[in-house]
């Protein structure tokens, strides 16, 4: 996993699973209004989304926490291009200038020794100091992800009359929902698998597209935050051409929007719009308060889906790269 290491004044050592409580306090500390679900951040380091590869460095102060640094990738077999990963963050009262430089070109350099040969970064378009770093660390912004929130109280009759009202045109034309949980097929999981290999393929991005290992697939439909009777499916006919779902944060957080995505076979028939009225209509009944959901800038079908179902936008996270020496 590494040893120890130095940036600036900090020391960093190995992180383990334990410190993931800690990551999810630093980076809830950093943004208050987006809190960070501890039993969520460890379960994802167990179980990383993509069966990616990790390594991460918690940086200590006077040996105290106040920090963290980690770069991973998905498996180089399945990325010949060689993009990685890096985070390097600060709890606010020990963000310098020097410190997150320090934390992010250690970052890079792991990546880069890791075989990396391209770098991504995240940050919020809110965080110039974070943005500041990044660019002086020869980082550019090359795309955008957009985030948006539905307050469920006050939209909470019309969302209730749109679930139906879209929930009846896929009647209309043979398509079921119903939820995970309600569906019997012993090849559900396969099916789905599947159906989310296809979606994934078609959204924009960056970085190419990897597949995602059916094990890796299992994980994520069973971490804490996901409920097999909070899953919304749609069928026809033997096949499963449709999923909408929200993760609810065990311990703390918003309730967001998971993932949505349909078969190609069925884009422009309503389906994506009757599956999020589905979800959204089943919080409002839970008494969930808002909703959050995130896009890319370029996806303009779910975009203008979440405008037409009242989503209001909120600041956006910026993907910034570079180009790693060999």
């Amino acid at each position: 996993m590494g040893s120890i290491a130095v940036a600036a004044d900090l020391v960093l050592r190995p992180a383990t699973l334990d410190d993931a409580a800690f990551a999810a306090d630093l980076w809830t500390a950093i943004y208050p209004d987006s809190p960070e679900d501890p039993v969520l951040t460890r379960y994802w380091w167990e179980h990383p989304h993509d069966d990616g590869v990790w390594e991460r460095h918690v940086a200590l102060l006077g040996g105290r926490p106040v920090g963290f640094a980690a770069q991973g990738h998905p498996r180089w077999e399945d990325m010949p291009e060689r993009w990685g990963r890096t985070q390097a963050d600060l709890l606010p009262e020990a963000r310098t200038a020097e410190r997150h430089d320090a934390l992010l070109a250690f970052a890079e350099a792991r990546s880069a020794a890791d075989g990396a040969r391209r770098a991504t970064l995240w940050a919020w378009e809110t965080d110039p100091f974070k943005l500041a770093s990044a660019q002086r660390r020869g980082f550019r912004e090359e795309r955008r992800e957009r985030f948006w929130e539905l307050d469920l109280v006050a939209h909470r009759d019309r969302l209730l009359r749109e679930a139906e009202a879209t929930r009846a045109r896929l009647r209309e034309q043979g398509i079921r929902i119903l939820t995970l949980a309600e569906d019997g097929d012993p090849a559900r999981y396969d099916k789905l698998w599947r159906l989310a290999e296809e979606a994934s393929r078609d959204e924009p991005r960056t970085v190419p597209w990897t597949p995602t290992p059916f094990s890796a697939f299992r994980s994520w439909l069973r971490n804490p935050g996901i409920r097999e009777d909070r899953a919304w499916i749609a069928r026809s006919g033997d096949g499963i051409v449709g999923i909408s779902l929200l993760a609810y944060p065990p311990v703390r957080g918003i309730v967001v929007t998971e993932w949505t995505g349909t078969a190609r076979s069925m884009r422009g028939r309503g389906v994506a719009r009757a599956l999020k009225y589905e979800t959204v209509a089943q919080a409002t009944l839970l008494g969930v308060d808002r909703v959050r959901t995130d896009n890319d800038f370029q996806n303009k079908p779910i975009l203008h889906l979440n405008e037409a179902m009242g989503y209001e936008p909120r600041p956006e996270a910026i993907q910034l790269v570079k180009e790693l020496a060999p």
